[in-house]
């Protein structure tokens, strides 16, 4: 009988290959790709293409990008298929030494980057960068116009960069230094986070869960908007009025009530925030308060968050069997193939 391998994102990605060039990497034995490494599928890449990069037990390491691309991993915390492997970089490096490879214009979505998310090798900035459904552990600016949405981060530096949309994201430590007007950050959740040495921003329809104290010392920066903020805290006692000193807005509400429609500890982790429903329950006073009409948090305004597991919006095989294990000469190969879209 012959083996047959099956790649599942190529399947997926087959509608792109006549507007450009893409590539498939594995370092799986049950799904092979192209590439065994993301870096090798990268470096024989020409600007424009697309590399998937399947799930994985075991990491793909650190990766650098030295040109446009589009890198699309299969989600940082799969379930429902038929091995729930995500796809987990190390350090995903932006390159900034030479001006004829600048990875601007890149897309990143759907990977596990454990590390950190961040410029590499020169001062030159790397503009327009869209990072999406991922989970990262630091993201550090290297350029303008980014944006960064529906992700798990570990923390954000701007590092006074302009043209910066942070939203639909649960943030763990901190958003931090940033001093361009043209900054928007809206509909996050902060886990016991908070917003540090940032101003002129617009700090919009966010929740803050548990908010550090004291306040004064945590949220720094001045001439930033707080428009319809919910702060959620354990106890009465601790509640501070936004916005501070220096700062204006409208709108924002102190609360101790249950927001969600399933309860949230006030201590939960980045990691295990993924397997909890942030959704606002109908009587909760962020439900339909955003400045928009929609709800504060995650599920509020433009890009509300689509899943917990960082799947994208392509459709994806969830498993495939073969039903007959032994095959007569001129037989025919019978196989199960099961798949389903994505949100």
């Amino acid at each position: 009988m012959k083996k047959i391998v099956l790649s599942i994102l190529a399947v997926a990605g087959l509608s792109l290959a006549a507007q450009a060039t893409v590539r498939t990497v594995s370092n799986n034995t049950i799904a092979a790709g192209q590439y065994t490494t993301v870096q090798a599928a990268v470096d024989a890449s020409a600007a424009g293409d697309t590399v998937y990069v399947h799930g994985s037990a075991t990491t793909y390491g650190d990766v650098t990008l030295n040109k446009r691309i589009v890198l699309i991993g299969a989600g940082h915390r799969v379930e429902g298929t038929q091995y729930n492997l995500p796809t987990t970089l190390g350090n995903v490096y932006l390159s900034q030494g030479n001006s004829t490879t600048l990875p601007a214009g890149s897309t990143i979505k759907g990977i596990n980057i454990t590390s950190y998310f961040t410029g590499q090798g020169g001062a030159l900035p790397v503009n327009n960068i869209l990072l999406e459904r991922c989970y990262v552990g630091g993201l550090s600016f290297c350029g303008n116009g980014w944006i960064i949405r529906n992700n798990f981060l570990g923390f954000a530096g701007i590092n006074n960069f302009s043209n910066v949309i942070l939203s639909n994201n649960v943030v763990q430590s901190y958003i931090t230094t940033s001093d361009k007007p043209s900054v928007v950050i809206s509909n996050n959740v902060f886990l016991r986070s908070y917003i540090s040495s940032v101003s002129y921003a617009n700090i919009t329809n966010n929740l803050f869960i548990e908010v550090p104290q004291p306040v004064s010392s945590y949220f720094t920066g001045t001439q930033n908007t707080y428009n319809k903020n919910i702060f959620i805290y354990a106890d009465p006692i601790n509640f501070q009025n936004f916005p501070l000193s220096g700062n204006t807005g409208v709108g924002n509400l102190n609360t101790t009530a249950g927001q969600f429609v399933s309860t949230v500890p006030l201590n939960v982790s980045l990691s295990d925030s993924r397997s909890y429903n942030w959704q606002l329950n109908g009587s909760s006073i962020g439900a339909d308060y955003g400045t928009d009409g929609t709800d504060v948090g995650i599920y509020g305004g433009s890009f509300p968050m689509p899943n917990m597991s960082g799947v994208c919006t392509m459709p994806q095989m969830v498993s495939m069997d073969i039903q007959n294990s032994v095959i007569p000469q001129n037989g025919t190969l019978d196989v199960n193939i099961k798949a389903k879209g994505q949100k």
